[in-house]
């Protein structure tokens, strides 16, 4: 076994349990998708460096979740209209429980979609997930066992690429953005009981579906979407600035590195940008070759990496937006990447795990497949990973 950085090391499993940091939200506990700490396999396959992998009901692109000795992730059984909500064992991949959240027709999606796009977010005491009930955006809290602690009727959404609303934690509140093609909205609840605390309308009814994620400190919150990049106050919701790009729609979370927002969409202008956090979001620069849509950048080195959904990889300076490199990887690509000990992994739809060197200059380290499609983002464990393919979970 050859782990990341860790030449000569031999990774031993001792307990089934997660760190302290668990990887408990979409693109993990920062939300910038980067585990630096870890040391996980260099190579692995079907047969090789697997220590479980199990079926799957249903069908959904979101990501695996964990909180402890549990997974959590959500599906769809589309032959009913079942919402579900499962629970699984890390140590053995066991299905401890799977809950219906909600029983309703299949929304009207993106073919490259589904109906279970939304990340589940689990705190030590509870986990959330979000789902579509006809046009009504619903949230619902469980309790590690299974049983409801509450839900909330977040009012209409109405999108014709289908419903993704990811919860994400920050300041103690739990924050989601809903834009959509109806009347879109950003709020933030009691986690505890779903209250309220605040609730922002948005300006332009255009659908996206990035997700909120921290600034350049604890009192900033960014978020892309309805034709801008928005700085809120987490604490109130209040707007500290707002900058206007050509860009309808937003799938991709902004990536920030030396106190710049790297921020891009692809619909129906692509555009990507630097906007300083510092300077009440001045635009220091603007790009618009390979823009990203669907995946999300990252941070590694002081360095900005992405990958576009056709499958073309780049390293760029955030200060200036200049890009040290553009290589081809797969075909097509939907997850976002993720870092692990400065090494970069972005999963191909087919299912290729191409590991590319942190770095200004290209280098390509290896490629890995569990020969099935992946479009979910994995989820990162000290010692490896939880990859969610089209039928399975794998550890």
């Amino acid at each position: 076994m050859k782990p990341i950085l860790g030449l000569g090391l031999v990774i031993i499993i001792l307990a089934g349990a997660a760190s302290a940091a668990d990887w408990n939200q979409f693109r993990g506990p920062n939300a910038d998708g980067v585990a630096q700490e870890a040391l996980i396999p260099m190579e692995w396959g079907p047969d090789r460096n697997i220590r479980w992998k199990v079926k799957l009901p249903g069908t959904g692109f979101s990501s695996p979740v964990i909180a402890g000795s549990k997974i959590f992730l959500s599906t769809c059984i589309e032959e009913s209209g079942d919402r579900l909500l499962l629970c699984h064992d890390l140590l053995t991949g066991k299905e401890e429980w799977k809950t219906t959240v909600l029983k309703s027709p299949l929304e009207t999606r993106h073919q490259l979609s589904s109906c279970a796009n939304s990340t589940p977010l689990a705190t030590p005491t509870l986990v959330y997930v979000s789902f579509l009930d006809k046009d009504r955006h619903v949230l619902a809290a469980y309790r590690h066992g299974g049983k409801e602690a509450w839900r909330k009727d977040l009012g209409q959404y109405v999108n014709k690429h289908g419903f993704c609303s990811t919860p994400m934690l920050q300041d103690g509140l739990l924050m989601l953005a809903a834009d959509n093609d109806a009347k879109g909205f950003v709020t933030a609840l009691d986690p505890a009981t779903g209250e309220t605390k605040w609730r922002h309308e948005r300006e332009n009814p255009v659908r996206s579906f990035s997700t909120p994620v921290p600034g350049k400190d604890a009192g900033q919150m960014l978020l892309a979407g309805c034709r801008a990049l928005t700085s809120f106050e987490p604490k109130t919701g209040k707007v500290q600035w707002r900058v206007e790009t050509p860009t309808e729609k937003f799938v991709a979370t902004p990536a920030v590195a030396a106190g710049i927002a790297v921020v891009s969409g692809s619909s129906p202008v692509n555009s990507l940008w630097g906007i300083d956090l510092a300077k009440s979001g001045e635009v220091v620069w603007k790009e618009s070759a390979n823009a990203l849509y669907t995946c999300s950048p990252v941070v590694a080195r002081g360095l900005v990496f992405g990958v576009t959904d056709q499958g073309v990889a780049w390293c760029l300076d955030p200060k200036t937006g200049k890009k040290h490199w553009t290589e081809r990887l797969g075909k097509a690509h939907h997850a976002s990447l993720l870092v692990v000990n400065n090494t970069i992994l972005a999963f191909d739809r087919s299912g290729n795990c191409h590991l590319i060197e942190a770095s200004d200059v290209f280098k390509k380290v290896g490629v890995n497949s569990l020969n099935e499609e992946v479009h979910a983002t994995p989820a990162v464990l000290p010692d490896g990973l939880i990859i969610r393919t089209n039928g399975h979970l794998v550890r």
